[in-house]
């Protein structure tokens, strides 16, 4: 068995509980646009769409998510203080650094906005790298950039993320993932992409991590 070298965090949702406020913001965007609003009785079943399903059913249209993207990153910067780390997950990153192995954050969020969440919560030291994916569906492109970078093949890399479309972006370039399920979408929509594993709770993505390194 090949041990991982190198493990990529995806951030919002896998790192840090952003849910609430992401709504929140795309609320106050819909209004602005006149996009449908999200309600509390919408989540669970958005939760269980991919993301072109979810911008169908709110009626966003495709050619402005670019622009709501850069929105968003700013109206996101102006909340952050207000993000807390998801219980336990600081604690499965202090014992992977403590094991010798590294880690990286590989984000569609802007480096500022994650470099400052880290700052606030005392974990500036923790990540080798901060990177941030340009492209809202364009994670692979990230991805196989930063393998060639360090070199490293897929087989001595692992993903942890809570998408649909980071599970996809691994199985293009052949990069294990981990799927978590506290984070946006929906275990049943994760289990349909087949991820490499699938784990309910810090406590378990810790005890997956440490035996794959």
């Amino acid at each position: 068995m090949v041990m991982v070298k190198h493990i990529l965090f995806d951030f919002d949702g896998t790192l840090v509980d952003s849910r609430a406020l992401l709504v929140k913001l795309y609320n106050e965007m819909a209004a602005q646009y006149q996009f449908r609003m999200i309600r509390d009785q919408d989540l669970a079943l958005l939760r269980s769409l991919s993301i072109s399903e979810r911008v169908n059913r709110l009626g966003v249209p495709v050619l402005q998510i670019p622009k709501l993207v850069v929105a968003g990153r700013q109206m996101y910067q102006d909340n952050i203080r207000a993000l807390h780390i998801v219980p336990g997950m600081k604690e499965v990153i202090a014992r992977i650094s403590a094991q010798g192995i590294r880690s990286s954050i590989l984000s569609s969020n802007s480096e500022g906005n994650i470099r400052t969440f880290l700052k606030n919560n005392r974990m500036d030291g923790a990540f080798k790298e901060i990177i941030s994916a340009k492209h809202l569906f364009g994670k692979h492109h990230s991805i196989r950039k930063v393998m060639k970078q360090w070199g490293t093949p897929p087989s001595k890399m692992i993903y942890v993320g809570d998408e649909l479309r980071d599970i996809e972006a691994c199985q293009k370039l052949g990069v294990p993932i981990i799927a978590v399920t506290w984070g946006y979408d929906s275990p049943r929509l994760l289990l349909s992409g087949k991820p490499d594993y699938l784990v309910n709770s810090p406590n378990e993505l810790m005890r997956t991590l440490l035996a794959l390194t």
